[in-house]
């Protein structure tokens, strides 16, 4: 009687949604964050949401095969090192769009509105009066987007097909036969800058990017306008931006991100008013979490399987999802 190939052991380093735990839990040996202190000597398979995968880490993971990042971004994960390893690195693209998306029209609409100036003058007992009560329609102002990727494009339909607004964008890695119709081209960063009052920032954080707002490009923007950035920490020069609203440059800005997280209750941007911010939460929604939980736990158990049995996963799925 022959003997039964032993399970793939997956560690899930940070939370999950139940679903994708119970999908890993049906075809390997899972060990979630509570268990998940030893990962390095006996993972084949790790996934991570923020947890840090660095060089020293994957030296140490001799059997480990893959990465399942449960996100896009993969500056947690040591990937040049994963790549030199023999490891494969597994992201899920568009998973989690549609809420970032939705974080960051939200943002906006909460900044054109000063929802949170206005609920601080009441709970203070003196509304707003005169022309402090007066908001901006998002059809009222130029938007651009920096990056037109899955958030990206999004956020342009969001805006164009639900909002009337005026969007351009720049994102050199879209050919233009691919770009949308709705969405005016921009040649360059510095020209979206100067045309746009209120800025969403949809790109991954690299070398190219890190600090890409700066103290010189926040000074393009016309006097008064808005950022709002649910990409990467980092992307912005942080101190730049707490300057730029500070002096009235920037009439508002918010991030779901930054460079450290969670930022220190004393960071200086969380000390200005025109400043809103969530910890990181853009794809935190039941439906997203679930969607993109699925998606990598699905990914690294086809990985693991191989080509042949991935595929027979596949067909299975398309034949369930009927």
């Amino acid at each position: 009687m022959s003997t039964p190939e032993p399970r793939a052991r997956v560690f899930v380093l940070d939370e999950v949604h139940p679903a994708a735990m119970d999908r890993l839990s049906a075809r390997a040996e899972v060990f979630g964050p509570d268990r998940a202190g030893d990962w390095e000597a006996q993972a084949d398979a790790v996934i991570v949401r923020n947890s840090r995968i660095d060089a020293a880490a994957i030296e140490r993971a001799a059997r480990l095969r893959v990465i399942g990042k449960h996100g896009v971004g993969t500056d947690n994960i040591d990937v040049d090192a994963a790549r030199a390893g023999g490891i494969a690195v597994l992201t899920t693209p568009g998973a989690n769009a549609e809420p970032v998306a939705d974080l960051a029209v939200g943002y906006a609409l909460a900044l054109l509105r000063n929802i949170a100036g206005h609920t601080a003058a009441l709970r203070a007992g003196r509304p707003l009066r005169g022309d402090a009560r007066v908001g901006l329609d998002l059809a009222e102002v130029p938007a651009g987007i920096v990056g037109l990727g899955a958030v990206g494009s999004r956020v342009a339909h969001r805006l164009v097909h639900g909002f009337g607004a005026r969007v351009a964008a720049v994102d050199p890695a879209i050919a233009d036969a691919d770009w949308p119709r709705e969405v005016a081209r921009s040649a360059t960063l510095e020209e979206l800058l100067d045309q746009s009052s209120l800025i969403f920032l949809h790109v991954p954080l690299d070398g190219t990017t890190r600090h890409m707002i700066d103290r010189a490009r926040l000074a393009l923007m016309p006097q008064g306008s808005y950022l709002v950035n649910c990409a990467r920490g980092g992307i912005v020069d942080e101190a730049a931006l707490a300057e730029a609203l500070a002096s009235g440059q920037l009439a508002g800005a918010a991030s779901d991100v930054f460079e450290l997280e969670p930022p220190a209750p004393d960071h200086p941007l969380l000390q200005i008013e025109g400043f809103l911010a969530t910890p990181h939460i853009g794809a935190s929604t039941h439906r997203g979490l679930q969607q993109v939980g699925i998606t990598i736990a699905d990914k690294v158990l086809g990985y693991l399987a191989g080509p042949d049995a991935a595929s027979d996963h596949a067909a299975t799925q398309r034949r369930e999802a009927r």
